[in-house]
């Protein structure tokens, strides 16, 4: 069972770091830059094995096991990369990097901030080449479940000031890479402002997800790597949002196992308390998945090689 916790935790660890934003505008390029290959983690231990990937205070960006289709999609803003990032050698864009780089300036980095400086990096030491073409898929519409436009009982407008939010989640970024989880693991009856977290205070049977001050693009991001398809938003919704949903195990583990982590096909799990995603949606946000299909950028790799060892 702590198996299970500590692979949905890493599952809301790889989340955290990918739902910031910001309108800084960055330098061109990192002016040091580190990479090399993650060295092999225990499958036993799903959090030696968690992808990290984020900006850290003083305009420095580090990450650790972190597969190269993933680093892809965070620099070209391909959140849903499983789906929306292809081509590219398989193998090299399996393989998980360790990468430590610094900005000049020493100013906190946004993730949009982040983006050119790692879409840079990657041309010049993965040798990258990449176009977008448009192509047809099975997606989902976020709309309003009710047609009086009223919201769950589970999400309400948020007070949190998360103003600071780029550099509150960079100092959390930061603690995990020195195994700091308290960061992204509420304590009972606390709750950690302006980002998305799971609360496995009740085991897990009873695993529940907490937003506070996030923005429906950020819900978006989550019932991405929930559904494993591309979302566009329908809602109309503005402003930033606190939501709870309580979710089955097996959704919140095919998560986890999307991003990267090591859980088994098969696992013996407890009987969970949580409802389905689309029950949770509904019941608890007042909100629905409509299954369309639409045409949607993909991001083709066209090359890719291993970088020159440090």
């Amino acid at each position: 069972m702590n198996n299970i916790r500590s692979a949905v935790t890493c599952a809301f660890v790889t989340l955290l770091t990918a739902t910031t934003a910001s309108a800084q505008t960055p330098p061109a390029t990192f002016e040091v830059a580190s990479i090399k290959p993650s060295p092999p983690g225990d499958p036993a231990n799903p959090i030696s094995m968690v992808p990290i990937a984020a900006p850290q205070p003083g305009g420095r960006f580090k990450a650790s096991n972190v597969p190269l289709k993933m680093l892809i999609g965070l620099a070209f803003d391909f959140q849903d990369f499983n789906n929306r990032v292809t081509g590219g050698p398989a193998e090299l864009m399996g393989t998980r990097f360790d990468i430590t780089a610094i900005a000049a300036g020493g100013v906190t980095l946004s993730q949009k901030a982040l983006m050119p400086l790692l879409k840079n990096l990657l041309v010049e030491r993965f040798k990258l080449k990449t176009h977008v073409e448009p192509r047809e898929m099975q997606v989902y519409d976020l709309i309003m479940a009710r047609s009086d436009g009223r919201l769950g009982p589970d999400i309400k407008p948020s007070k949190s000031d998360c103003s600071n939010a780029d550099e509150l989640n960079a100092a959390r970024a930061e603690a995990l890479t020195k195994g700091d989880f308290s960061g992204v693991m509420a304590k009972p009856g606390e709750v950690l402002t302006c980002t998305v977290s799971p609360n496995v205070a009740g085991g897990p049977a009873n695993i529940s997800v907490h937003g506070d001050g996030q923005e429906i693009k950020q819900l978006i991001e989550l019932l991405t790597q929930l559904t494993g398809r591309p979302i566009r938003d329908k809602t109309g919704l503005t402003g930033r949002y606190d939501f709870d949903m309580k979710l089955d195990l097996q959704t919140l583990l095919a998560m986890a196992r999307g991003m990267g982590m090591p859980v088994p096909a098969s696992v013996n799990l407890p009987q969970s308390d949580g409802s389905s995603l689309m029950t949770a949606l509904n019941e608890q946000l007042g909100l629905k998945l409509d299954s369309v299909r639409a045409p949607m950028d993909v991001l083709v790799v066209d090359s890719a090689e291993a970088p020159v060892a440090d």
